[in-house]
């Protein structure tokens, strides 16, 4: 039969191909040969059927043996759980055996260690607290100090404000006034030049010449007038300046005192946040600290109550509080040995 099979392929393999290509389903006609060929071998030999079948019959086992010893470890680590929490339990309920008195005593030394860092804690909050409202306190009063401060000079900063836009209107006026007061003097020597020369001057009659200088005069008296006028007001603006800069001083250092009770009292405020700040800081340190201390406590009774509850379950002391643990423990054991029978039994 594998002759023939084998004699069908090579007539394949050396059958001349047309250039235009087989159609394709004479493919899948000799590949459906082939297998139907191969299905009459395995029906007639039966050796070949029992290898085939012992081979996917200890695959089979495998498969079910691991997936039975699957299903064994998850049960024991739900049994484990449960026996964690039989501690637990037991440990938090006040029940005690004789057969675990050396891991009660273990415990009951961790849980002083705990209860201990657990009022050190509590200590360290309470002064944190404190400590925050000491700073609280402190901002508001130093920020009450300095709004205060700052109302109070304000009045005494807007007048020298105004004082000092005076005073620079002041300054303006003088230079506008020395200006006049050299625009008229000006004014005077070209008309005072004018009445010598009319004096000296031949192209005039004598009463042209009377008449003009006269004219002229008069026009000097008007500039004399005006020129004292003006020096007048000059000399009033001088004898102000002073008063008005003397104001300015006084008001100045009464604005600078303020300025530097501000700031004295913003630097006070600085180095008590500073001072706060810093104690609250050490003090967060600690609280990190006795954190990890509770929490490496809490794991160093993990295998102590994994320990107290394999000794409750093996003797199984009387409790209503703990009976439903031992049904659940009772219920995996019942699986587990009904597993581990189906594994002997493969």
């Amino acid at each position: 039969m594998i002759a023939s099979i084998l004699s069908i392929l090579s007539l394949q393999e050396t059958s001349p191909i047309p250039k235009e290509g087989a159609p394709y389903w004479i493919l899948w006609f000799f590949l459906c040969i082939i297998i139907l060929l191969i299905t009459f071998i395995f029906l007639r030999d039966k050796s070949l059927r029992q290898r085939v079948n012992l081979f996917l019959s200890k695959a089979k086992r495998r498969l079910v043996k691991t997936h039975l010893q699957t299903k064994i470890r998850k049960e024991n680590r739900k049994k484990d759980e449960l026996i964690m929490e039989l501690g637990i339990k037991t440990w938090k309920e006040g029940i005690r055996n004789e057969k675990s008195e050396k891991i009660d005593k273990k415990l009951e030394t961790l849980d002083e260690s705990r209860n201990k860092s657990q009022k050190e804690l509590e200590e360290i909050h309470s002064k944190i607290k404190k400590l925050d409202n000491q700073l609280t306190e402190s901002d508001e009063k130093n920020d009450d100090l300095i709004e205060k401060q700052e109302g109070d000079k304000k009045p005494f900063q807007e007048k020298l404000d105004e004082t000092k836009e005076k005073e620079r209107l002041i300054e303006l006026h003088l230079i506008q006034k020395q200006k006049e007061i050299e625009g008229e003097e000006k004014d005077l020597s070209a008309a005072e030049k004018e009445v010598k020369d009319l004096e000296l001057s031949s192209n005039l009659s004598e009463e042209e010449k009377k008449s003009k200088i006269n004219e002229v005069k008069e026009k000097i008296k008007k500039l004399e007038t005006s020129r004292e006028k003006i020096q007048k007001e000059l000399e009033e603006l001088r004898k102000e300046k002073p008063e008005l800069e003397k104001e300015i001083k006084n008001l100045q250092r009464k604005v600078n005192d303020y300025e530097r009770t501000i700031k004295k009292i913003k630097k006070e405020k600085k180095e008590k946040r500073g001072i706060i700040l810093k104690e609250i800081k050490e003090l967060r340190k600690d609280d990190s600290t006795v954190q990890k201390k509770i929490k490496e406590t809490e794991k160093q009774k993990e295998p102590l109550f994994e320990d107290l509850g394999k000794v409750i379950d093996e003797f199984r002391v009387e409790s209503k509080e703990l009976t439903p643990l031992y049904s659940q423990i009772d219920k995996i054991n019942r699986r587990v040995q009904d597993i581990e029978k189906q594994i002997q039994n493969i």
